[in-house]
């Protein structure tokens, strides 16, 4: 529960860096919906033992999908500029949003048990192909959220995101090393994630 905890803090904080400007109650809450779903995906790519945690992992990687989803559908639902921005010859950034969204519906849907074993015969093939896909959504998260700008403007704050994502997804040495993997029930996570998005929304828009 410590590094769900500190995971979602540190992708949070970070948003601050640059100061308190929001974009009102409607923009700030669904982009912090983004942003707990990022970090939820973060909190994923921390290795842990086979035989542990594999239930709660697969379960917290279902609500990381809904949030990455009500985030999207979110300013579909509200915002006509988003569906501009889908059209073709839209920013880079929005299609790179939704292909991060795609790569990760695969990615839970072929690490359903007993699914995946009509696809992976093997569980070192399941292995490999599980965490590929991951770094993929990373990397198109990670596409979709720095080049807009939005909330993540400075050269300080891409290094803070890039230090939580390279302690996350490649501090693999440490991680199998600790003594109880790192997991967290879906409960957890919505718990801290929901004080992290009112806290957001709330000191954005001048409410302390």
């Amino acid at each position: 529960m410590t590094i769900l905890a500190i995971v979602i803090a540190s992708v949070f904080a970070t948003t601050f860096l640059a100061g308190l400007v929001g974009g009102g109650y409607y923009w700030d809450f669904g982009n912090a919906l983004g942003f707990l779903a990022l970090a939820g995906l973060l909190f994923q790519m921390v290795p842990y033992p086979r035989s542990q945690a594999a239930r709660r992992h697969e379960r917290l990687g279902y609500w990381v999908l809904a949030l990455a989803i009500a985030h999207a559908l979110w300013f579909l639902a509200g915002d006509a500029t988003v569906r501009v921005y889908l059209q073709p010859g839209a920013p880079f950034y929005m299609w790179a949003g939704l292909i991060g969204l795609l790569a990760m519906a695969v990615l839970c849907s072929l690490a359903r048990l007993p699914d995946r074993m009509r696809v992976h015969r093997r569980y070192s093939s399941f292995r490999t192909t599980h965490r590929v896909l991951g770094f993929a959504v990373v990397a198109a998260s990670a596409l979709h959220v720095l080049p807009s700008g939005f909330y993540l403007a400075t050269w300080v704050q891409w290094g803070a995101l890039g230090a939580i994502v390279m302690c996350t997804c490649l501090g693999r040495g440490y991680w199998v090393r600790l003594s109880r993997p790192p997991s967290a029930s879906s409960a957890v996570f919505l718990m801290f994630g929901g004080v992290a998005v009112l806290l957001f929304v709330l000191l954005r828009n001048g409410v302390t």
